[in-house]
């Protein structure tokens, strides 16, 4: 029987270390040239979130609106700095394929590469912004729990969401700009309709079903749980989210999957 009947491992292995290769190479580029002529540098990635810290806060002082008994400013930022990430990472790997037409025609790899560099280099703008939500958690006297030890899993939970849109976005978005240009919109829309601003109990019982179908609504309502609160995410809430993620991606990576097989054609 002929050799070529049996899949070689060593194929395997020579194609995952190509792919972590070109990955580590993506993610050094960016990280070195996103803020290369900045004047800010990374400071922007703390910027952005206390930006919209500072405008909830405003909106709350008309709305007057409840944090659940904890101080406003940590409440918004411990969701804002998840939510920000997800939104980032999702718009970025809309352009990851476009950005990346000409190493895309130069060599052969699992096109998958660039929107994982994409949330990736996206990952370390999270981490910058934690910097300031543990002063703040410092500051306020937050105390540590063993809820903590959730955290690792929200963080996996949020990067798979980012990644699995990401992929839907970056597969469209290589054929139809347009869509890349609605991200930033889409997103401020399902910022609203996400438990950041307002806390999970003010929507309205008859309307919370529907509303915790949004698989952001769990992975938010985690964060804040684990860092501010001390208690575990909600079991309920963090199976709806994990299903979604699972929904999101049995979509997302088939169509990536069928569609990068043209995308030197439409580059």
């Amino acid at each position: 029987m002929s050799s070529a009947t049996y899949i070689r491992p060593t194929d395997f292995r020579t194609e995952a270390l190509r792919f972590l290769g070109l990955l580590r190479a993506l993610v050094a580029r960016e990280l070195k040239s996103r803020y290369r002529r900045s004047v800010l540098g990374p400071a922007w990635a703390i910027l952005q979130p206390l930006f919209y810290m500072l405008i909830f806060t405003f909106i709350r002082s008309v709305l007057n609106i409840s944090s659940e008994g904890v101080p406003y400013v940590i409440f918004t930022y411990s969701a804002l700095v998840p939510w920000t990430f997800f939104a980032n990472a999702v718009t970025r790997c809309g352009l990851s394929v476009n950005s990346n037409a000409g190493l895309l025609k130069k060599i052969a790899t699992q096109r998958e590469v660039f929107p994982v560099a994409s949330v990736l280099t996206t990952l370390v703008d999270m981490l910058i912004a934690s910097v300031i939500l543990v002063g703040m958690m410092i500051w306020f006297r937050v105390p540590v729990t063993g809820a903590l030890l959730w955290l690792p899993a929200l963080v996996v939970l949020v990067w798979g969401i980012a990644l699995g849109c990401g992929l839907g976005v970056a597969a469209v978005g290589t054929y139809k700009r347009d869509v890349v240009f609605a991200m930033p919109f889409l997103m401020q829309f399902w910022m609203l309709a996400t438990p950041i601003m307002y806390p999970l109990g003010r929507v309205p019982g008859h309307l919370r079903p529907f509303y915790c179908l949004n698989p952001m609504v769990g992975i938010i309502e985690g964060f804040r749980n684990v860092l501010v609160n001390g208690t575990p995410p909600d079991p309920g809430l963090l199976l709806l989210s994990l299903g979604g993620v699972v929904v999101i991606w049995l979509v997302a990576w088939p169509v990536f999957r069928y569609m990068s097989q043209y995308f030197a054609d439409a580059l």
